[in-house]
C-alpha cells in the first residue's frame, strides 16, 4: 500500500491506509505500507522514504514526497514481488510513480480521495498530463465517496468503484452526553487548521458570536498561522495518540467541522459519530453523504449561520443527532467494507492475470483462517 504524504504526520489518507491495512492483516494478508516521511515512523510493516517537500495544492499543505530517491523505491518494490500494489492518490508525484512502474507482476489498484467543487482549467490540464504518466497502468480504481469519483472520472477510464473511508469501530466506545443545561457548552475542531480550507477562523467568528458560554478545544498543526488567543480556547497542536484524540472526542458536546470546500470526505465526522458526540459541519458534497441526517448541515464560510446551529443544539437535539450517528456509522466499520476492498485487489488479480490467480489467491485466503 503506498501513501504519498509524509507517513510521521497525521492525515485522512494516512489513517485510511493505516487502518485498512490493519484490517487486512487482521484477516490474514500481508500488508507493507510504504511512502515518504521527514522522521523515523518506528511502525512495524511501515517503510519510508526521504526526499519530502510541501507543495501547496487543493487549499492546503502536501508533504510529498517529490525527491525521494527512485531507484531505492524501485529496489524495495522488486525485492518483495507483491500480489497487489494499491496506491492512494496516484496522481500525487513522485513516490507513487516510482512504486507503480516498479510493481513488475503485481495487480495495480488506484485509490481517489480528492476532490475539487470548481476545478479550473489548468488544474485540469494538469491532472490530464500527470495522468498520462501511470494511470493508464492501473487494473482497477476506487473513489471513496461520490464526489471523489467524479473528479477521478476525469482522467481515468478503468473500472471505478465507489467504497468509502472506513473506521475501527470497535475502537470507540461512546460515553454518555452531557444533559446539564447553562454550562459552557465545549466544541471540538479536528484538523490541520493552516490548511485555509478547514475553515478554523469560521468557527472562530461562530464562538464570539454564541448566546451562552463556551469552550473550544483545537487539534492539529497551525503551520505558521496566528494562533487567535482567548481564554477559552485550548490548542493541542497535531495530535498522533489515538486514545488521546477519543478522550478530545469524548470530552466534547459538539463537534465542529467547518470546512469552506475541498473535501471528498470526512474522516474526523466517522470519529465524531463513533464517540457518539453531536455533528455540526459545512453544507459541502463530501460532509453531506458522511453524514446524512446525522449532523446539522450550515452553508459554508458563514460563521452566523455556524453559530445559530450550535446556539439550536439543546440536550435533547444533540441526542437525536448522536442516535442517527451511532446507526450511520456501522456502514463504515472497516469490518464491513475490507471485503469490497480486496474484491477490488481480486479484480485487478483476474484483469492482470486470469481467473486461475485469483482463485489461487482465495484458496490461499481460505487456508489461512483455517490455520490461525
Amino acid at each position: 500500500m503506498v501513501v504519498p504524504y509524509d507517513l510521521s504526520e497525521e492525515g485522512g489518507v494516512k489513517k485510511h491506509a493505516m487502518q485498512l491495512a490493519a484490517t487486512l492483516r487482521s484477516l490474514g494478508d500481508e500488508v507493507d505500507v510504504i511512502g515518504p516521511s521527514r522522521r523515523s515512523v518506528g511502525l512495524e510493516h511501515v517503510f519510508t522514504f526521504g526526499g519530502v517537500v510541501n507543495v501547496p495544492s487543493n487549499g492546503s499543505a502536501n508533504h510529498i514526497g517529490l525527491f525521494s530517491r527512485p531507484d531505492r523505491v524501485r529496489a524495495f518494490v522488486r525485492e518483495r514481488a507483491y500480489d497487489v500494489l494499491h496506491v492512494h492518490e496516484p496522481l500525487v508525484p513522485a513516490l507513487p510513480y516510482y512504486a507503480v512502474w516498479s510493481a513488475g507482476d503485481a495487480a495495480r489498484v488506484a485509490t481517489f480521495h480528492a476532490f475539487t467543487e470548481n476545478q479550473s482549467a489548468l488544474g485540469h490540464a494538469v491532472r490530464v498530463a500527470t495522468s498520462a504518466i501511470s494511470l493508464g497502468m492501473f487494473d482497477r480504481g476506487i473513489a471513496v465517496s461520490s464526489a471523489a469519483a467524479q473528479l477521478a472520472r476525469s482522467t481515468f477510464s478503468r473500472p471505478l468503484a465507489i467504497i468509502p473511508n472506513g473506521i475501527d469501530l470497535g475502537a470507540y466506545h461512546p460515553t454518555p452526553a452531557r444533559e446539564a443545561l447553562g454550562e459552557p457548552v465545549r466544541l471540538l475542531f479536528v484538523g490541520h487548521w493552516r490548511d485555509p480550507r478547514k475553515g478554523l477562523p469560521y468557527l472562530l467568528d461562530a464562538c464570539a458570536a454564541l448566546s451562552g458560554p463556551w469552550s473550544l478545544d483545537v487539534v492539529g498543526d497551525g503551520g505558521t498561522v496566528a494562533k487567535r488567543e482567548h481564554p477559552n480556547i485550548r490548542y493541542h497542536g497535531a495530535i498522533g495518540s489515538e486514545a488521546r484524540l477519543r478522550e478530545l472526542y469524548a470530552g466534547c458536546d459538539v463537534f465542529v467541522a467547518p470546512s469552506t470546500g475541498m473535501e471528498s470526505f470526512g474522516i474526523v465526522l466517522l470519529e465524531a459519530m463513533a464517540t457518539g458526540r453531536a455533528i455540526v459541519c459545512s453544507d459541502i458534497a463530501g460532509y453531506r453523504a458522511v453524514c446524512g441526517a446525522a449532523a446539522v448541515l450550515v452553508p459554508p464560510s458563514n460563521s452566523r449561520a455556524l453559530a445559530q446551529a450550535i446556539d439550536a443544539l439543546t440536550p435533547g437535539a444533540r441526542a437525536q443527532l448522536v442516535a442517527a450517528g451511532r446507526a450511520r456509522v456501522k456502514q463504515f466499520d472497516w469490518a464491513a467494507l475490507v471485503g469490497d476492498v480486496r474484491a477490488q485487489y481480486l479484480a485487478a488479480i483476474t484483469s492482470r492475470h486470469g481467473e486461475v490467480a485469483s482463485r489461487k489467491h482465495v484458496a490461499q485466503r481460505t487456508r489461512s483462517r483455517h490455520t490461525r
